[in-house]
């Protein structure tokens, strides 16, 4: 099933379609959401808790997924992010905060929780919203799957990396430990040009400053 151009399982689709039932206000719901797993504002308007609530009520609502080629979009898949993780684990790399820019549909997200056991908060940074909607949804099968693990705070933002605020990030947690992990997306301008895409690179390099 798709809902905002996002997967969802059958597992989170029922689980939502029950436990948002009798809401009405996307704050109450973005309240329970973030006491049952963690996670910081699933919701931005009441318009996006009614439009999820009517499609997961519809059954088999199918739709193709976009080809995100010229975006440099090939998503790392859960074996190989678990793998990671369990390496830096193996290093004794246990981190307080996680951040994942351009994280995708979250599989390194979803690997950090299920292997690091001092995490506090999250953050995944990501410009393609079904994929800030997927992420979402993969961490809430996750917890329905894993109750016992820590919920840390979760948040999982619309944004272009580039524009987002990593100074202010790194100045807010100066003194925790911080695990920055993802697989940036990545394409060439001789396949940019073959696609007739218009996605062309910033002249920018993305700079993450600790004071």
């Amino acid at each position: 099933m798709k809902v905002f151009e996002a997967n969802i399982t059958y597992q989170v689709s029922e689980y939502l379609n029950s436990f948002l039932k009798n809401i009405t206000s996307f704050e109450t719901a973005n309240q329970k959401i973030n006491d049952a797993f963690g996670i910081i504002y699933l919701f931005d308007n009441n318009h996006e808790l009614e439009i999820l609530k009517e499609t997961i009520s519809i059954p088999n609502n199918i739709v193709s997924e976009p080809d995100r080629a010229e975006y440099g979009d090939f998503q790392t898949n859960e074996d190989l992010a678990k793998k990671v993780t369990l390496f830096l684990d193996k290093k004794t790399i246990n981190p307080q905060i996680v951040i994942e820019p351009t994280c995708g549909k979250g599989n390194f997200i979803v690997a950090s929780l299920s292997t690091f056991s001092n995490i506090e908060n999250v953050f995944g940074i990501e410009i393609y919203k079904p994929y800030v909607w997927e992420t979402k949804f993969n961490i809430i099968e996750f917890y329905l799957k894993n109750p016992q693990e820590r919920k840390p705070q979760i948040s999982i933002i619309h944004c272009d990396v580039f524009d987002y605020d990593f100074k202010s990030l790194a100045k807010q947690f100066s003194e925790k430990e911080i695990l920055i992990i993802g697989n940036p997306p990545w394409i060439t301008n001789s396949k940019l040009g073959s696609l007739n895409s218009s996605n062309l690179p910033k002249n920018q390099i993305l700079k993450i400053i600790v004071d």
